[in-house]
């Protein structure tokens, strides 16, 4: 069976649909956390760590920290809501909710929860992008942020390309983690490697063994592409390489975590 079919089968958003209506229940306390995590990063570490850094170098020009980090923080956001949504919420509905369980017995399917799972993490992460693109614009109007707005619409697409590759990785460990003591693994093993070794808060140094790894790290090439987007207003090969990452990362992990998924609901390969 084609994995990715189920995707855009009616059941798959039926499943989305219930993640909507459950966190729409609970908005006014959900609309904080993404309005104030970036506003509280731009202002303790753009605003307050960067009158003390200065300039910094970047793309062979002096830029202020505020706005080598806007985009970084754009770029992060997608990163970390996509792959916490798709481990600990989804974790926490299938093993404790025992919201799988009651999906399954009806007519939705095993993949289309998989699928309804990954969309809703993607979907949720492309919103909380769309409020720091808000808070960021906030910065704009005050003066303290100067981009190419125009560009700030063509990115939400991509951003939502990456988050539901990412949401590929948490799921991935929803499968594989025999239990909640165990959520601390994830954050070690990647969420510290991909967010240190991506340039999204600070460039990173000229180490030729460094370069080569950084390469393959989609959230890398996705804070750079943005930074070269909003900043210079330049498209580059960036985007395409995050793109072409993402896809790659979806078509590879979404048929493990299927087959990792059925192997720990049911029992069976």
């Amino acid at each position: 069976m084609n994995v990715f079919r189920p995707a855009f089968a009616w059941q798959s958003h039926a499943v989305l649909a219930r993640h909507i209506r459950v966190h729409l229940r609970k908005w006014h306390t959900a609309l904080l956390p993404p309005v104030c995590e970036p506003l509280i990063m731009l202002l303790a570490f753009g605003v307050g760590l960067g009158r003390q850094m200065g300039n910094l170098s970047w793309a062979g020009r002096p830029i202020d920290y505020l706005t080598y980090l806007g985009p970084g923080i754009l770029a992060y956001t997608a990163f970390m809501t996509a792959f916490f949504q798709s481990l600990f919420s989804a974790y926490v509905r299938m093993h404790f909710q025992k919201s799988w369980e009651g999906q399954l017995t009806t007519q939705v399917r095993l993949e289309h929860v998989v699928w309804g799972e990954a969309l809703w993490a993607a979907a949720m992460a492309t919103t909380y992008a769309v409020m720091v693109c808000v808070v960021l614009v906030g910065f704009g109007l005050a003066g303290s942020l100067h981009l190419h707005w125009a560009w700030l619409p063509a990115v939400i697409p991509l951003l939502f390309l990456a988050a539901l590759a990412f949401s590929a990785i948490g799921l991935l460990f929803t499968a594989i983690l025999p239990s909640m003591d165990h959520m601390g693994l994830p954050f070690f093993l990647v969420i510290m490697p991909i967010g240190f070794a991506s340039s999204t808060y600070f460039p990173l140094p000229d180490i030729p063994a460094l370069a080569l790894i950084v390469q393959a790290n989609p959230l890398h090439h996705l804070a750079e592409g943005l930074r070269w987007l909003l900043i210079a207003g330049v498209p580059t090969w960036h985007l395409a390489a995050a793109a072409g990452l993402c896809l790659l990362m979806i078509a590879i992990l979404i048929p493990i975590d299927m087959r990792l998924l059925r192997k720990r609901v049911f029992g069976d390969g």
